[in-house]
């Protein structure tokens, strides 16, 4: 069994692999230290390095470098590019190392069976990043469900509902535009809820239809005398919601979102530095929490640069790929689509992702023979009501992640992912770790024979994607 310290290697120090999850070595320095790092980004490359003490040495360009190297230590994270996912995951694993990997596990599913494939092989463990089964919320859920308080399971509706500055951030102007650059866009945004619904009703999908199409984001559809950029003279910039300045200096359709989903005194001060900017900076002099939120400097701006300032930020819109008109960008990926599936029990489940809704939520709805449940899991914060039949019984459980997450992203599930992963490597539980990563696979599948069924127009049945 390894030390309690676990030493990692770091293949992509960009959004995922830096900010989400290496954050937790800087928090529990005692339990996991990052040793080298694989990033072709020179300055995202020794900008992890000297937060993380790494010697240039241990400093790569390319991760077939870093795996050239006999075994560093026990952990490997790889959170490069989705297509980019397959061969350092299955490198890293021939090479003793066990593996962190970001989702989508691959863009193709052939390559899906692989990773699972080389686990098995080699013995060492592979961890898939669907963070939603770390979180309170869906914990909580789960607990409900099967609990039997709301009897068998008739029908459930769940909504994976991309905030309309989100979409046009990471589908539309960002990495996820083009499936064939990266991922469709279900299987990109929605293995998370795709893995997420059988575990939480235990059960598993046997058949499954889906539809959907780019709708919005097209070139007919932009503003008359629209132009390629926004920042050069679009006569629709008062107006347009998808304007970029709007999006990345004003940060008003963020700080909305984060309201819209918060309670209490948040949901106020969120939604009051959208009018009064100076207001809340003026308060965070006498309450210091709020000075995180005028000093933001997180997701998304840190797409846009390495440690984004409004003069960073404003030159990226000029001449990056986030400036650009969303209706003259080379995406290719739905902006709504609808999956319809049958589960084991009898049970009709909907999952509807679309890119237009006003702020940033999942929400599920799950109706059963002795009761309703109704949840909300958003950037803000998360709750689930429950109400039975017979007693009109109503309880509300407030599922958002506490103070002491330090603001780990999706609902406190980042850090927890993180947290579970080392565990799992102490105790060196291979058997349970390998069934954990076949259930990622079938999430997987699932994605792509959601994407079959949209582009084919038929009804797939399990044997098509077991």
């Amino acid at each position: 069994m390894p030390d309690s310290k676990i030493k990692a290697i770091l293949i992509g120090a960009g959004q995922r692999g830096a900010q989400s999850y290496a954050p937790y070595a800087l928090q529990h320095p005692d339990e996991l230290q990052f040793v080298a790092v694989a990033e072709p980004n020179a300055l995202r490359r020794a900008a992890f390095a000297q937060q993380h003490h790494i010697p240039k040495e241990y400093q790569f360009e390319s991760w077939e470098e870093l795996l050239q190297k006999p075994a560093l230590g026990e952990a490997a994270l790889v959170c490069t590019q989705d297509w980019q996912h397959t061969a350092p995951a299955v490198a890293a694993m021939r090479a003793g190392y066990h593996v962190l990997l970001e989702k989508p596990m691959s863009n193709l599913s052939a390559d899906c069976r692989t990773l699972l494939e080389v686990s098995r092989q080699s013995g060492q463990q592979l961890h898939i990043c669907h963070v939603l089964r770390y979180t309170p919320h869906f914990n909580k859920m789960r607990e409900l469900v099967q609990s039997g308080v709301l009897g068998q399971i008739v029908q459930v509706e769940q909504r994976e509902n991309v905030s309309f500055w989100h979409m046009a951030h990471s589908y539309v102007r960002g990495n996820w535009r083009n499936s064939q650059e990266s991922s469709p866009m279900i299987l990109a945004k929605c293995c998370h809820d795709l893995d997420i619904l059988p575990w939480v009703l235990g059960q598993n999908p046997v058949s499954l239809a889906s539809s959907g199409s780019l709708m919005h984001f097209r070139p007919e559809n932009a503003p008359a005398g629209a132009p390629q950029r926004c920042l050069d003279g679009c006569p629709a910039a008062d107006t347009c919601p998808y304007y970029a300045p709007h999006i990345y200096l004003e940060m008003s359709p963020f700080w909305n979102s984060v309201s819209d989903t918060s309670l209490g005194f948040n949901r106020w001060a969120t939604h009051a530095y959208t009018e009064n900017p100076a207001l809340i900076r003026a308060l965070s002099v006498f309450v210091p929490s709020l000075k995180q939120i005028p000093n933001y400097g997180g997701w998304p701006l840190t797409v846009l640069a390495q440690n984004p300032t409004a003069q960073d930020i404003a030159e990226a819109l000029q001449t990056g790929p986030y400036g650009r008109c969303v209706y003259h960008c080379d995406n290719d990926v739905v902006d709504q689509q609808v999956v319809l599936m049958q589960m084991e029990d009898g049970a009709s489940v909907t999952l509807t992702m679309h890119g237009h809704s006003h702020h940033e939520h999942r929400s599920t709805r799950i109706e059963g023979s002795h009761g309703r449940l109704l949840a909300e899991f958003g950037n803000g914060g998360s709750r689930i009501t429950i109400d039975e039949h017979r007693t009109d019984w109503h309880v509300e459980y407030i599922t958002s992640k506490v103070e002491s997450d330090n603001g780990a992203g999706h609902g406190g599930g980042d850090l927890s992912l993180v947290a579970s992963f080392l565990q799992s490597i102490r105790s060196g539980d291979t058997a349970t770790a390998l069934q954990g990563t076949r259930e990622a696979l079938q999430a997987h599948l699932l994605a792509f024979a959601a994407e079959e069924s949209r582009l084919t127009g038929k009804f797939i049945q399990k044997e098509r994607w077991i």
